[in-house]
């Protein structure tokens, strides 16, 4: 679970925050309050932080960073088990951005598309 509050940020910046983290399959709980994985869903049989977690978190530091909105509070509670082991079918590996996983926001200010090119464009070793 993951709560925070950014200082001034528009409507329009926070929709885009909700619709990130609902597009990698977090749970909004109501203002700046996400859950991963949804309550509820069984389509995760093992959390997978290589595509939905890091990067959903990624790209909250990036906003922020890129933004200059000062984040006033945070917190990122964690009770998780989550790996991947190919022999035994568990999991999945970290995929391209076209291969993700993504999910229906309740908002779609932040593009699916946009999404996957971001996800793609991020490159080793900077």
């Amino acid at each position: 679970m993951i709560t925070f509050d950014i200082a001034a940020a528009p409507p329009q910046e926070r929709n885009r925050i909700q619709s990130l983290f609902e597009r990698f399959g977090w749970e909004n709980l109501g203002g700046s309050s996400y859950r991963y994985p949804r309550l509820g869903t069984d389509d995760q049989p093992v959390e997978d932080w290589f595509n939905h977690v890091v990067p959903a978190l990624m790209l909250f530091r990036t906003y922020l960073i890129s933004s200059g909105r000062q984040l006033s509070k945070f917190t990122l509670d964690v009770n998780s088990s989550s790996g991947y082991s190919p022999a035994a079918g568990y999991g999945a590996p970290p995929q391209s951005g076209a291969a993700v996983t993504l999910y229906p926001p309740t908002n779609v200010a932040f593009g699916e598309r946009n999404l996957r090119d971001w996800l793609t464009g991020i490159t080793y070793p900077y």
